[in-house]
């Protein structure tokens, strides 16, 4: 913990007043604590609406406090949900100053009142500006308008990639009851597949497609990657399934619902072309994205992602920042002379947790700095995504190296001489456990 910023904190909150804010869709609660702690003549709603931001905040703050100034009162609202963006920028564009209490701040702080866990509006609001008094907070940001909208975009990116899941899921749960062998030929993800599926999708279906009509059609789908011959593997499967025959109206119930997720699938996936190609002109005027394509195995998606997804990486001073703002930091316990495991705290930001994995997983097999990490990891015990999530810190202690110095990636001969020699043991190692499995 940084002790010294949690001490500046608490310093700029003496002798101030603290509003603390609990959002909700159509009211707003608050409550007023002056700089001692004493909740002034208890909680009130706000309306969030234009009447009420205007009219009935500032009525209802003169009567519990006469001097009300950009000075001496300051407003904390709690981060749930979008509830609180509206309220928060009204104020701040206003010109008073706006601080963030975490959700987990306020649902830990709630036993501490009336040893329960029991929650209402009145005492969130008032547990809120009771914790906001102790340092707990954050300062609010207002970014830049292209900063807001490559993280619109990249909210936007990570929903429709979710939904391409879902809907692949779908497919494949359908695919897997009437024809499960055909996984075995093509891949779902591809366009040849969803091509096929459209017309054909049980075995019966296969056994009497036309193999040189639909060949010149999957040769331009597929740009030559899939011929006659995966045709007439698919008809061959088809003969040997497994797969549950349909009725002709269970048949024709499937058809459809196959149909819709495909529609479905095409759709979410043409529109997230259009979120990243919007969201690649933005980040390519940055000066951070050319650094980090300069890192073989970071794509122009992952990227873009990052970029978009710290906000601003001029406001980081040390790479362990990042870690925690994905929920990458570790936590600890530990008492005296004893320490219990470290385990990774996975409280922070999901969109830029996954994006950093996925950073990590490519880079390791091409960066002699994040090989060298997975390796050693590797050698001393072998866990696949463990090892990938210790290389991260690696990845970002690089990155955030470039970014100081203003360079793109240069390959060092050096690390190369150390990353031989533990390629070669691990190396030495799968053959072994190799042969001892033969």
């Amino acid at each position: 913990m940084n002790y010294k910023a949690f001490e500046q904190k608490k310093q700029f909150i003496i002798g101030k007043n603290v509003v603390g804010i609990d959002p909700a869709k159509s009211k707003h609660q608050l409550a007023l604590v002056n700089p001692d702690g004493i909740s002034l003549h208890g909680s009130f709603t706000v309306s969030a609406d234009h009447n009420g931001f205007t009219e009935t905040l500032w009525k209802k703050l003169k009567k519990r406090l006469d001097n009300i100034n950009k000075e001496n009162i300051v407003f904390a609202i709690e981060t749930s949900c979008n509830l609180w963006n509206v309220f928060a920028h009204y104020l701040h564009s206003n010109g008073w100053t706006v601080l963030l209490v975490s959700p987990l701040t306020t649902y830990q702080a709630r036993p501490k009142m009336n040893h329960d866990y029991s929650k209402t509006d009145p005492k969130d609001a008032l547990i809120i500006a009771n914790e906001t008094r102790a340092g707990h907070f954050d300062f609010y940001r207002q970014y830049s308008p292209e900063i807001n909208a490559m993280h619109d975009l990249s909210i936007s990116y990570d929903k429709l990639r979710k939904d391409v899941c879902q809907y692949k899921g779908r497919i494949r749960g359908i695919i897997e009851r009437v024809f499960p062998e055909y996984l075995t030929v093509l891949n779902l993800d591809t366009k040849t597949s969803r091509y096929l599926l459209k017309q054909y999708f049980l075995p019966y279906h296969y056994s009497q497609m036309d193999i040189i009509k639909e060949a010149k059609a999957v040769r331009k789908l597929s740009n030559g990657n899939h011929k006659i011959k995966t045709l007439q593997r698919l008809k061959e499967k088809a003969k040997m399934s497994i797969g549950i025959s349909q009725t002709e109206i269970e048949e024709t119930m499937l058809k459809s619902q196959l149909t819709c997720w495909l529609t479905l699938l095409e759709g979410a996936l043409e529109q997230q072309n259009i979120i990243l190609t919007n969201l690649l002109e933005i980040t390519e005027q940055t000066p951070y994205f050319n650094i980090l394509k300069s890192i073989k195995g970071i794509s122009d998606i992952t990227a873009a992602l990052f970029i978009a997804e710290t906000r601003d990486l001029a406001m980081f001073k040390h790479p362990k920042q990042i870690e925690k703002m994905a929920g990458f930091n570790l936590r600890q316990s530990q008492s005296g002379n004893i320490y219990g495991s470290r385990r990774i705290s996975r409280i922070g930001n999901k969109r830029l947790r996954w994006v950093l994995y996925r950073m990590a997983e490519e880079t390791k097999n091409h960066i002699p700095e994040v090989r060298k990490k997975y390796l050693i990891r590797q050698l001393k015990r072998k866990c696949y995504r463990k090892n990938v999530v210790a290389a991260i810190p690696v990845l970002l202690r690089l990155i955030m190296n470039l970014i100081k110095e203003n360079r793109e990636y240069e390959f060092r001969e050096s690390s190369q001489k150390e990353l031989e020699k533990l390629e070669k043991q691990y190396e030495a190692k799968k053959t072994g456990k190799k042969r001892q499995a033969a």
